[in-house]
């Protein structure tokens, strides 16, 4: 992944905006205000299933007539579209048909698209089982930085006002400096505070391994900083203590940040069943949106090291042991 890559994703020119139709506003507003930060284009896109288009009745013919569902979607769509369009935001609508994963990923790799938005109702339990979630399959198949935006999230700032604060946290698992990397581009394009978080499961282990553990995760933390760190973005290191998602939840929450980064493993079929997977229950609780990047592989890892450094950096405020009201 190249530097250059990560700079397009933060300020991205062409965003895929998933709709099923039925999100509420704060989708559209969320969307309206990522395109307007960087002067972004939308592709505007709703897929149908083969089931919703009727073949025609002349077997000879070898097109597929729509059906009175298909013009529905054809006029709602369009519609949506001028929500962008009033906004003096360049929006294309497009219908496509397969599956929903598919087909937007076919879409993001031959529109070169730099970032994907997408509503999500976070169901649990056996409604998440048997009908999944499309925005978490996003994640985890794209190659690009899916936000998400969950039905907790406040329905955005004015479309004039960058974002002032960031909160990126990592897991320290391979993959974890290119989520570091962007939430650092990101939050530097828009001058934006920086929070990166790495949460300590406490387990039982004594006061002596507890310490040793949070100098440990400080200096990993530090590392991620890249060597070209310029001024105009202010990075703190937290260290907190306990459940992951309890955590990031309540960092988020204690200076209201205006976006969550996360990195986007895959679940296991038993967090997917019980709703316990960081991702789902972040996105489901958190007040803003949630942009993931998907974890790269170790030799990735490996070329991404490169562009960071491993001392202190002095403009690194220290925040180890940071409690939040």
């Amino acid at each position: 992944m190249t530097q250059s890559t990560i700079r397009r994703w933060s300020n991205p020119e062409v965003i895929l905006v998933a709709t099923t139709l039925l999100e509420g506003p704060s989708v559209m507003l969320h969307a309206v205000y990522q395109a307007k930060l960087s002067g972004a284009r939308i592709l505007l896109v709703h897929v149908v299933r083969p089931s919703d288009l009727r073949a025609s009745s002349n077997a000879a013919t070898p097109f597929v007539l729509p059906s009175p569902a298909f013009c529905a979607v054809q006029v709602a769509l369009n519609q949506m579209a001028k929500t962008f369009q009033r906004e003096g935001i360049p929006c294309e609508p497009i219908i496509l048909r397969g599956v929903a994963v598919e087909q937007i990923s076919l879409l993001v790799k031959s529109r070169v698209v730099d970032r994907v938005i997408v509503g999500t109702r976070s169901a649990r339990g056996v409604e998440r089982l048997l009908t999944g979630s499309v925005a978490e399959e996003l994640a985890a198949a794209l190659d690009v930085p899916v936000c998400i935006v969950g039905h907790g999230a406040h329905p955005g700032p004015n479309c004039e006002t960058p974002p002032g604060r960031i909160l990126a946290a990592t897991s320290f698992q391979p993959g974890s400096s290119l989520c570091v990397s962007f939430a650092y581009a990101f939050a530097e394009a828009h001058h934006a505070r920086l929070t990166l978080l790495h949460v300590i499961d406490s387990g039982r282990a004594g006061k002596m391994q507890m310490e040793e553990a949070r100098i440990a995760a400080r200096q990993e933390l530090a590392s991620y900083i890249p060597r070209q760190a310029h001024d105009e973005c202010q990075t703190v290191l937290a260290i907190r203590e306990g459940d992951p998602s309890t955590e990031i939840l309540e960092a988020a929450r204690s200076l209201r940040h205006d976006f969550i980064v996360l990195g986007s493993p895959s679940d296991s079929v038993v967090s997917r069943i019980l709703a316990s997977g960081v991702i789902h229950r972040v996105v489901g609780e958190a007040r803003c949106p949630v942009i993931t990047i998907k974890s790269e592989a170790p030799a990735v890892h490996a070329v991404l090291q490169e562009l960071f450094h491993t001392e202190p950096d002095p403009r690194i405020i220290e925040d180890s042991y940071l409690q939040y009201p």
